[in-house]
């Protein structure tokens, strides 16, 4: 797989690679990895939410707005 990134990206990896003494594709797989499973999570959390709307469980926006009212004089 071939990965195209700009010239300045591209620097300061190389930057933190040499830095923290790790190859940059290790880095690069990484970096990945930690994007592929932050996704994942966020995916989970919208349906899960999406689900919760859809059972009724929601909170009326004049109830979250007394709420944060209420948090800003404490």
């Amino acid at each position: 797989m071939e990965l195209q990134i700009r010239p300045e990206t591209e620097a300061k990896l190389n930057e933190l690679a040499q830095r923290i003494h790790r190859d940059k594709n290790e880095l690069l797989e990484e970096a990945v990895n930690n994007l592929l499973v932050y996704n994942e999570w966020f995916e989970r959390k919208v349906n899960a939410s999406i689900a919760a709307t859809e059972r009724g469980e929601v909170v009326p926006d004049h109830e979250v707005r007394s709420w944060i009212e209420s948090r800003k004089r404490s």
